[in-house]
């Protein structure tokens, strides 16, 4: 395995003392884990003035954020405990967990991207909508053209900012049972337990779930009607296994007439541990918490440097420092762990660059499989007389959960989103905020005229089959990528396993929103014409007759998972501690853990893992 740089390690630079050092270093310096100053240099114009054009992000460093001073300081000697490669839900619940073991535990957070949202973007004014997609999801990644010709088309990619994906996430959060984790190690399942299990305890406490039938307006008289025709759910839907009020990842539920409710986000969770961190360093009760953005890491170097030899025992490689696009390189004491919450794509990128066979063996386990979900999208309406008491000049929006059995075994999910909007104009800010999904919500040209209905928009997943040879994830070695963190190659195709789950997911949808509409009820279903390639999206229309398969298959994948599976054997890289086989300080959280992806959403419980991990490596301190 080549590398196109001599890794060895980038040592400090003399750098320029600053308000934080006032005289020369003592033999026992160490970084900077200390109060923020955020007083600045020059106050009010005295004795010149200040900055006049100051960024965004010069306003956020100042207080929160690794200057370079403080990272070259970090840099002369390491004294970290933890390096936690990401800013998403994973390291939030990572760090977390680990300050509430031990609060003095010494913590550096690195974030390839910039500061950018501090908040969900459905927290924030309705024109942030226009934010979803476009830059502000990367591909770290070739495509295939077999997966770009295919009805896969492509891979949901990343949000490479300061929170990742959950400034745009859905915010559904399910707890899945025992059975659902199908063909995961005991040892996973063990850990989870069932759905009243301390974990899932823990892991619902950190992203504030809350079912939608609690949340409150505009969760009123709607939410109530569907609840009680979907409760019988078998009967009517013969592949659905259950069915119940969407449990929702909330920042807060407040008691106020014009924001009730908000969505998670870890960027605020995560300036909150900071500060809490900032006031424990002022009473010498706790270290700082270091958060370091514009660092994209690129290797993870061992003691047996590049390019990598074979090792001449059975123990552990150790990484030895971490190199970035950040100079310079930030040195890993024996003692110090490094946990990868970067997402499945990135971690698995960082795994194949940063070791070779000959090092770990079981690196090559890494990529093997791809799974994740692929998803259906229908909307349905039916006159608002079907239903008894929606209140007939107020937004009411409901959110359902609906889960099913393929008749292979394989799951899929259906996640509704109800809507009666009497006045779509007046409604749309509202809307906007409190749906559970932008993305999978009525839009304006669906509202628009269906002032007198009830609307239902489901958007429903089902998983992609593990026993597929031709999906995979590896180095492209033929490629001429020059970053190092997109030099590799994706492909995901689908079997028929797959599409026999999408046929009947899809059948599963249809009777869903039949079973919801009530009998006796007609209903308008939209058919959407998909747009020929760099045309615009043609006008819907309602109509009677049920869309076709070529309307309703959305191309993407989501919730990518299973590339660096935990478990025994060489196939599995990572073991039952998290930690990567064959190297003794690098451990993996995520969905990329998971054997298979299952249909259920995972972000609660790859934070309950990720909360797991912490507890794992950081005894409650006394």
């Amino acid at each position: 395995m080549e590398h196109p740089v001599n890794l060895l390690p980038r040592r400090p630079v003399p750098t320029k003392r600053n308000h934080y050092v006032r005289a020369e270093r003592p033999l026992s310096y160490q970084p900077r884990f200390v109060p923020v100053k955020t007083q600045p240099v020059n106050n009010y114009g005295y004795p010149e003035p200040g900055i006049q054009s100051p960024t965004a992000r010069q306003v956020i460093a100042k207080d929160f954020l690794v200057s370079d001073e403080t990272w070259e300081d970090i840099c002369d000697t390491g004294d970290v405990d933890f390096i936690v490669i990401g800013s998403g839900f994973t390291a939030l619940a990572f760090v977390e967990q680990t300050l509430k073991q031990d609060p003095t535990k010494k913590i550096i957070c690195l974030e390839r991207g910039d500061f950018w949202l501090p908040d969900h973007f459905q927290n924030l004014p309705l024109p942030f909508k226009y934010t979803l997609g476009g830059p502000s999801e990367t591909f770290p990644f070739s495509l295939s053209r077999l997966t770009y010709d295919s009805p896969v088309k492509y891979v949901h990619g990343s949000t490479p900012f300061f929170g990742g994906r959950s400034t745009f996430w859905s915010s559904w959060s399910p707890t899945p049972t025992p059975d659902l984790m199908r063909e995961w190690p005991s040892s996973l399942i063990k850990t989870a337990g069932n759905p009243n299990s301390e974990f899932f305890k823990r892991a619902r406490a950190l992203l504030r779930v809350t079912p939608a039938n609690e949340i409150g307006p505009p969760y009123a008289h709607l939410q109530t009607e569907i609840n009680e025709r979907l409760k019988d759910v078998k009967e009517k839907i013969p592949s659905a296994t259950d069915a119940f009020p969407a449990p929702m990842a909330v920042g807060a539920v407040a008691q106020s007439t014009t924001i009730r409710f908000t969505k998670f986000s870890t960027p605020g969770a995560l300036l909150a541990l900071y500060e809490q961190q900032q006031d424990r360093v002022k009473s010498k009760t706790g270290s700082a918490l270091l958060l370091a953005t514009n660092t994209a890491v690129q290797y993870l170097v061992t003691e047996l440097g590049f390019p990598p030899i074979p090792r001449a025992s059975d123990d552990d490689v150790a990484v030895r420092f971490v190199r970035s696009d950040r100079g310079p390189d930030l040195p890993v004491r024996k003692d110090t762990k490094i946990i990868l919450c970067a997402g499945a794509f990135p971690n698995a990128t960082l795994l194949l660059n940063s070791f070779s066979k000959a090092q770990v063996p079981t690196i090559t386990g890494v990529g093997q499989t791809v799974t994740g979900h692929f998803l259906s999208h229908v909307v349905g309406r039916v006159q608002r007389s079907a239903f008894q008491n929606l209140d007939p000049e107020k937004l009411e929006i409901s959110a359902e959960y609906i889960a099913g059995l393929a008749s292979n075994g394989l799951q899929y999910h259906i996640q509704v989103t109800g809507i009666s909007s009497p006045d779509p104009n007046q409604d749309a800010e509202d809307a906007a905020r409190f749906c559970p999904d932008y993305a999978a919500a009525a839009t304006q040209e669906q509202l628009n005229g269906s002032e007198d209905y009830v609307i239902f928009v489901c958007a429903t997943l089902g998983e992609l089959s593990e026993n597929n040879a031709n999906s995979w994830f590896r180095k492209n070695e033929h490629g001429t990528a020059s970053d190092p963190t997109a030099n590799c190659v994706l492909q995901v195709v689908l079997n028929k396993d797959d599409y026999k789950l999408w046929d009947e997911m899809d059948q599963a949808t249809f009777q869903a929103i039949e079973a919801m509409a009530g009998k006796g009820h007609g209903i308008e279903w939209w058919h959407q014409p998909q747009p020929k390639d760099g045309s615009d999206l043609p006008p819907g229309v309602w109509k009677k007759e049920l869309p076709g398969q070529d309307t309703i298959r959305m191309p993407g994948i989501v919730h990518e998972a299973s590339l660096i599976p935990l478990g025994k054997g060489n196939e599995c890289p990572v073991d039952e501690n998290y930690k990567i086989k064959g190297v003794s300080n690098v451990y993996v959280t995520g969905a990329a853990l998971f054997p298979t992806s299952g249909s259920w959403n995972p972000t609660m419980t790859m934070c309950g893992f990720a909360q797991d991990l912490a507890i794992k490596l950081t005894p409650k301190a006394k």
